[in-house]
């Protein structure tokens, strides 16, 4: 009998595949704890029983915040096990009180109908007193000892498997409905056109809240029975350098991870390269969730070659939680498909004219679509239009979300006749998808559309800007009748070093052809990010049109 349920697969690799090792986590300093299949099952059971004793039940939402990558596993599984719908959260990517958010969590909670809340050890001291939200320490629930009379997880399989959390831009993010049946639909046709081999091997540092990090750092491996080997995000950013340590430690073939992340590790390439690090056997490295540079990928390249890393590694994704994760791929192992156009034109008419002008603006391919998906660029009208035409871009998919969890309004919106309005803009160009900017970030400026990542990525070239820390946003100014163009940027520079930053900047961008009204300098960690760490620009519009500081 076929698995019907990710958990019910797992019951059966404990079967079949006993002794194989399914999972490593990255625990206590550098150690690192194997799992065959048959003690990955043994731990999700256990922590099936530890929730059933404490009283969690088949359709039972279940809040989650469990910074202990081992523990978040287990108790995932164990939640699956029994019927429960898991819904993960993490920390916000800069966070100062602690207990603060957490004790929002139970608003959280109450909208989401979550009937308990699992938090990691190191977090219970903050956990709130209110007896409306029983709190379970995640540790303690794996640790439980197995129980019998526990039901199949098989018998869920036309339910819901989790609620996933959009990154959002606003503080209450929506709820994505997604099915058992269609998460391991999109597993499957995900597989289809990214083959794994019986020697594959992932890394993950991603976390498990994200749609990347879950699906794509755990799921994918999982479902197509190769070792994932697992790490905290807080390991990341303690020490970035550890993921490319852990890539050469297990000859790991598959990883993903944003663009800014690549970008972080740019300066550390001496050290790994030093280290001895070989990134041979790394023939998928995805990179998605963010804005994709044709000159990080290039830059990247150039850095790792001497590590054995090769450029037509790079496999750049486009996705979205409403869609399960994945939208379109490229093929594995081609080159990254790179157009050069002509900026003004894009900007003025919505055209991806061909340009080899010194102000061309490039754009990375992110493949086809995957295999039961369709995409469709389409006017303000909901048209189609022909290739190398932007618009805003849609999904239809045998697997896209159940709807917004208790959001009709907002399912509706979203879901016009069986396509999905993913907000983002793009164009086609024999068959391939690019994809320009989001439809609620462009800058309306005198007439034309401008895009912001393209003045980020400008700015963000600069010495002495922040990695990462560059934000640019239109603010309207009535009395000009348009949008101006500010460019925020993070630095550590001060007094002269500052004025010259700015000068430094306006080079930049007039090489370039790009201008930008008003240029803000701001101390490490002011512009506000969402808890996977992407941009809240409309929040940093909002703030400056308000004349606040940052």
């Amino acid at each position: 009998m076929t698995a019907r349920t990710l958990a019910g697969l797992l019951a059966a690799r404990a079967e079949t595949h006993a002794d194989a090792i399914a999972l490593r986590c990255r625990v206590a300093g550098d150690e690192w704890r194997e799992r065959s299949w048959a003690a990955y099952w043994d731990g999700a059971r256990r922590a099936a029983a530890g929730l059933w004793a404490r009283g969690v039940r088949p359709g039972d939402h279940l809040l989650m915040l469990v910074t202990d990558v081992e523990s978040a596993v287990l108790t995932l599984f164990g939640a699956w096990s029994i019927g429960a719908v898991p819904i993960q959260v993490g920390l916000p990517f800069r966070l100062g009180d602690v207990a603060g958010f957490i004790a929002q969590l139970e608003d959280t909670a109450a909208r989401l109908d979550a009937r308990a809340l699992v938090l990691s050890r190191a977090l219970a001291p903050f956990a709130p007193t209110s007896a409306s939200l029983p709190v379970h320490v995640a540790e303690e629930v794996v640790e439980s000892e197995p129980a019998e009379g526990l039901p199949h997880p098989d018998q869920f399989a036309a339910d819901t498997a989790l609620i996933q959390l959009t990154s959002g831009s606003t503080g209450s993010p929506r709820g994505v409905v997604l099915t058992h049946e269609r998460l391991l639909r999109h597993l499957q046709c995900m597989s289809r056109v990214l083959p794994s081999r019986a020697d594959s091997v992932a890394v993950s540092w991603l976390p498990l809240h994200h749609d990347m990090g879950l699906i794509g750092g755990l799921l994918f491996p999982f479902y197509n029975g190769f070792t994932a080997n697992m790490m905290s995000p807080l390991d990341f950013r303690g020490r970035p350098l550890v993921w490319l340590e852990a890539m050469a430690k297990f000859r790991a073939t598959i990883c993903a991870a944003p663009p800014s992340a690549y970008a972080m590790l740019l300066r550390l390439a001496p050290k790994a390269i030093a280290a001895g690090y070989d990134l041979s056997a790394w023939e998928c490295a995805m990179i998605g969730a963010e804005p994709i540079a044709p000159e990080l990928l290039r830059r990247f390249a150039d850095a790792f070659a001497p590590a054995n890393f090769r450029a037509e590694a790079f496999f750049p994704v486009y996705g979205l939680a409403e869609a399960t994760v994945a939208v379109s791929f490229p093929r594995l192992l081609a080159p990254a498909r790179v157009v050069r156009i002509d900026r003004l034109t894009l900007e003025r008419d919505g055209v991806a004219a061909p340009s080899d002008g010194p102000h061309a603006l490039e754009l990375v391919g992110v493949g086809r679509p995957i295999p039961e998906t369709k995409v469709r660029v389409v006017d303000a009208a909901g048209e189609p239009l022909p290739d190398r035409r932007v618009g805003e871009i849609r999904v239809c998919a045998s697997t896209l979300m159940r709807g917004y969890y208790k959001d009709p309004a907002a399912t509706e919106e979203a879901l016009a006749e069986g396509w999905l309005r993913t907000g983002d803009l793009g164009f086609v160009d024999r068959g391939e998808l690019f994809i320009t900017g989001r439809l609620k970030d462009i800058i309306i400026r005198g007439g034309l559309n401008l895009i912001p990542t393209v003045i980020e990525d400008i700015a963000g070239a600069v010495d002495g800007v922040r990695p990462g820390g560059v934000g640019a946003v239109g603010v309207r100014e009535p009395e000009l009748e348009t949008e101006v163009v500010y460019l925020v940027v993070e630095t550590r520079l001060e007094g002269q070093d500052q004025k010259d930053l700015r000068e430094r900047l306006d080079a930049a961008l007039q090489l370039r052809g790009v201008t930008v009204d008003r240029i803000a300098l701001v101390a490490p960690g002011a512009l506000p990010k969402t808890t996977s760490g992407k941009l809240r620009r409309r929040e940093i519009a909002a703030a400056l049109g308000r004349g606040e500081a940052l």
